[in-house]
């Protein structure tokens, strides 16, 4: 059996999170169908406790489940037409708009960077491996320029039909970029994928889309709750907003008691006598995916799903 998994260093408004992207997972066929998957996942991931914060993949649903990965997080989606931009762009000035390749711009890497770690979550990019990790799954990078000043980057597919990644330090420029960049790409429509917690860019892009769908973005399993329910509750606490409260529980043996007030968010590693007890699974699906509202815990209204999200160059 054979499998990759990339460590990752990953920001959430400053808690560090230590993840790692787990990619191809392969067995020999003549292996195949005698339990060598199972067994060697399952002890890795034990393995994995105590060093590893969380683990992330993208694959089968029901193949990942049996290792105590649950499908979730929070990708929003837009579609934006080309009647769109025309019409609902038509007052927007995009003169000066220019897209040149990323990497041949003096400074780009440099700027790529900064414009990474600025974000309130982030993974961790080597600056000198940035090209190979803009040029992951297809993709590549195109510098923004406004009259020759690099003001941000997209990545975008081969195709030119889809940006993964919209990063411009102003954001009065979305707009003036994606009407230039219609006209750029002649694109009839254009998908552009954004995490929940880019208020800047969400706002921007709701404003013109012919359509926008949320969507999982990949497939977890938590190691330790305490931590990622104490980022990403801060995350959104900063971002979206929530509501005061307390939510107490034992997940996969795990007690954790958040509370949320005007102080912000904290997390502690032990829960009251009456807190609901959740299995692995229970615990992530009530965490990470949109059926939370469905289950039957005593949890302050709009918590949950919290708002993980994986670039696309990141999955390397």
């Amino acid at each position: 059996m054979r499998w990759w998994l990339f460590p990752e260093s990953l920001t959430v408004c400053d808690h560090t999170l230590r993840t790692g992207y787990l990619g191809t997972v392969s067995v020999h066929p003549r292996a195949r169908g005698e339990g060598h998957m199972r067994a060697l996942m399952n002890l890795w991931l034990e393995e994995l406790r105590g060093t590893c914060d969380m683990v992330v993949l993208y694959g089968q649903r029901q193949r990942y489940e049996y290792f105590g990965f649950t499908l979730g997080g929070v990708k929003f989606k837009y579609t934006v037409a080309e009647a769109n931009v025309r019409h609902g762009l038509r007052g927007v000035n995009d003169t000066g708009i220019s897209f040149s390749p990323l990497f041949e711009i003096e400074g780009g890497a440099e700027f790529a960077h900064s414009m990474n770690t600025s974000r309130l979550a982030y993974v961790e990019r080597s600056l000198e491996q940035l090209p190979l990790i803009f040029g992951t799954l297809c993709q590549k990078a195109l510098g923004v320029l406004d009259q020759g000043k690099l003001i941000g980057y997209l990545v975008v597919n081969e195709a030119g039909d889809e940006i993964a990644e919209f990063a411009v330090e102003n954001p009065d420029d979305i707009l003036r970029t994606l009407k230039a960049y219609r006209e750029y790409s002649g694109a009839e429509r254009i998908i552009v994928d954004t995490p929940e917690y880019d208020i800047a860019l969400n706002t921007a892009l709701g404003s013109i889309a012919e359509d926008f769908v949320i969507e999982n973005s990949d497939m977890y399993h938590i190691l330790d709750f305490a931590n990622v329910l104490k980022a990403y509750l801060t995350l959104k606490y900063k971002t979206t907003g929530i509501i005061p409260g307390e939510f107490s529980a034992v997940m996969d043996g795990q007690p954790v008691t958040a509370r949320v007030d005007e102080e912000g968010v904290t997390v502690e590693r032990s829960a009251r006598p009456d807190a609901v007890i959740l299995d692995r699974q229970q615990a992530q699906a009530l965490l990470l995916t949109q059926h939370s509202r469905y289950m039957a815990v005593d949890a302050p209204i709009g918590w949950f799903p919290l708002p993980l999200f994986w670039y696309k160059i990141d999955k390397y």
